[in-house]
């Protein structure tokens, strides 16, 4: 049985002088991910430095190969070589090698025969072009491809990767799958960009034609339009990645002249690059973190990937950390580390590689399919008669324990050593997990009992609508943490973290409580956005939180302009205008009284529902409900966290709550 899960991305890049990358490597690293594409499209881009001597146009055509060559003949393009390296029905897949003697003619002459192909009946296309970059891709699974093309023989110094789950354009014909790719750039992506119109125009605007409709494609091609109008690596991926304007200072001039170049909507998009002198692996994540973007590195290479267990399949002992929303990753042959897309205290505050295999355990994982596993549990329960069971070598299996009401197992511990997939515990309601490693995005969804002990960190949409039960993470946990979190009566759920988290920490809260810790940090353990949307729960975390990071408040500049019409409407005196002035929204809504406060409430709160807070010791009742659940967590972590509830806490809850 499948679960797709959206498309898997991979990217792999040698530093300078290690070895060149097996293509076996590769393939072994996207397979871990089978199940989050579909056979309807996968993909591979190499770049290799040492075939620079070579220029290579690939192309799928529908239509006689030989007529190719006359078609590039009446664009001045000569052709030294064909070869047809795969038919796939009437689509051959054919590489000419050609000689070239202007560049620029090169990439205008490209476009127009990519334009004429595709609008006469989509006859064929150009799909990768370069000196160093080969694309290998077309329909079915990443192995499929890999066979066809024999990709596993392959070297390189970059891969891309991808398997893909078709949402926007069809799957049964190679012109869609990624990567995509233009003039030594190519790109693999998981998600969907809805500024796909903004984009196509900005392209046609600069002659862009031809092209075969899929949000993908554009990616590239704005990531080159943009290099050749002058801007570098850097500055080219910082456009793209489009951040948030109320956290990045952008030049204005540039932010309009460029707006539709910006990307917006859930993705995760890799870029390769060769610039002629470097090649460069680029990882986005966009601004709201809707897709899952892992990077890594050890000694002899640098990663991005969808899921950690891609990376662990090719390097079980490199170092792990994950993209902040609208942060990109940028690594070079020659320079190393551009940019991280955290910084130093926040990577090195990620948890170690996991232990694969305990002394003892039940289960080997290592070679039993995710949608297995629940059943061999429940196996050894029922024929063993065991109310702890432990499994070995998990490596991204994904759904763990979500079957077992179903099995007939209840009140049982489970502990896992490695890499836990997706969706672990979801719906739990009396076992307990104990995670000897990381897991991965929307653990813990939708308890309603039970308990989970993370011994590492936490992805992305951790305890989302947990409704009852425990969740203790000792490291660190990812985006949208304890998402409409809730609780009935005396049913409240408890989440403890003990690093930090990233932005929308109880968005939309109903109940329950979260404890952020921050124990392997300095500084505010919490991203941007804390407690948007709350109606009910607390959230405590540890030291003083900036009020800037809580709720979505308006931008400085409406706050400037509420300010304005509360001194016209003489609510507000001149003094006390420039007083608020300096201050957040979140703070000036404590400090306006009487019809002041009526009037910004009606402009901004009953639209977005901001929180209040407090910077200050637990309260006696609070210390008295929360001391048990911090001596469980110590219990369960193995260091005393029970001194930490003396220390002040920034308490967040819904307005007007109690």
């Amino acid at each position: 049985m499948i679960h797709p899960s959206g498309c898997g991305v991979l990217g792999v890049l040698r530093k300078k002088n290690a070895p060149r990358i097996k293509g076996e490597v590769v393939v072994r690293g996207i397979e871990r991910v089978r199940y989050r594409g579909s056979d309807r499209g996968a993909g591979f881009a190499v770049f290799d430095k040492s075939s620079n001597n070579k220029y290579l146009v690939k192309v799928f055509f529908e239509r006689d190969p030989s007529q190719l060559e006359s078609i590039f003949a009446s664009h001045g393009i000569k052709v030294k070589s064909r070869e047809i390296e795969y038919m796939d029905g009437d689509v051959c897949d054919c590489k000419y090698e050609i000689t070239i003697s202007d560049l620029t003619q090169l990439r205008k002459a490209f476009r127009n025969i990519n334009e004429i192909m595709w609008k006469q009946g989509r006859m064929g296309r150009i799909y990768s072009i370069g000196s160093s970059l080969k694309v290998y891709k077309g329909v079915g699974y990443p192995r499929d491809v890999a066979i066809t093309y024999k990709v596993e023989e392959l070297e390189g110094d970059l891969w891309l990767a991808h398997t893909r789950q078709p949402t926007n354009s069809p799957g049964h014909y190679p012109y869609w799958s990624h990567p995509f790719s233009s003039f030594n750039i190519a790109i693999v992506h998981n998600g969907d960009v809805s500024s796909f119109g903004a984009n196509l125009e900005f392209l046609m605007e600069r002659g862009w034609e031809g092209m075969v409709g899929t949000d993908s494609e554009v990616i590239a091609f704005l990531f080159e339009e943009l290099l050749s109008e002058g801007f570098t690596v850097e500055e080219a991926t910082r456009i793209l990645v489009n951040p948030s304007r109320r956290f990045s200072v952008i030049n204005k001039e540039l932010d309009y002249y460029y707006r539709n170049a910006r990307l917006d909507g859930p993705f995760t998009a890799v870029i390769g690059y060769d610039s002629g002198d470097d090649l460069y692996l680029i990882a986005l994540a966009d601004r709201s973190k809707f897709r899952p973007a892992i990077i890594g590195e050890d000694e002899s290479y640098y990663y991005v990937a969808s899921e950690e267990n891609e990376i662990r399949e090719i390097s079980p002992k490199a170092k792990v950390w994950t993209l902040k929303p609208g942060s990109y990753f940028i690594a070079s042959l020659n320079k190393g580390v551009i940019e991280y897309g955290r910084d130093e205290e926040e990577r090195s505050s990620f948890s170690p590689p996991p232990i694969f295999v305990p002394e003892k355990y039940d289960i080997d994982a290592k070679n039993v399919n995710y949608n297995e596993l629940n059943r061999l549990i429940a196996s050894v329960v029922k024929n063993e008669g065991k109310k702890e069971v432990t499994v070995a070598n998990v490596m991204g299996h994904r759904f763990i324990g979500i079957s077992f009401k179903r099995l007939g197992i209840n009140g049982i511990r489970v502990n896992l050593y490695g890499v836990v997939g997706n969706a672990m515990a979801n719906l739990n309601e009396n076992n307990e997990f104990y995670v000897y490693g990381n897991v991965a995005d929307d653990c813990c969804d939708t308890m309603h009992g039970g308990k989970v002990v993370i011994y590492g960190d936490a992805r992305d949409v951790l305890a989302q609508t947990l409704q009852n039960g425990k969740v203790f993470v000792k490291g660190n946990a990812g985006n949208r943490v304890g998402i409409q979190m809730r609780e009935y009566k005396d049913r409240r759920p408890y989440l403890v973290i003990g690093g930090m988290v990233d932005d929308y920490l109880g968005e939309y809260m109903a109940g329950g409580v979260i404890v952020v810790l921050g124990t392997n940090v300095r500084r505010e353990p919490v991203g941007n956005f804390v407690g948007t949307g709350m109606v009910g729960g607390r959230i405590y975390i540890r030291g003083k939180v900036s009020p800037s990071k809580i709720g979505l408040q308006p931008p400085k500049v409406e706050v400037v302009r509420l300010l304005k019409a509360l001194l016209l409407e003489n609510l507000i005196s001149e003094e006390e205008f420039e007083s608020l002035l300096e201050r957040e929204y979140i703070e000036i809504m404590d400090l306006l009284k009487g019809k002041a406060k009526e009037y910004a409430k009606r402009l901004f709160e009953e639209k977005v529902g901001i929180p209040e807070f407090e910077y200050r010791e637990l309260s006696e009742a609070e210390y008295k409900e929360l001391l048990p659940v911090l001596q469980e967590f110590s219990k369960d972590i193995g260091s005393d966290y029970t001194e930490i509830l003396k220390e002040k806490f920034t308490v967040i809850k819904a307005r007007g709550r109690k």
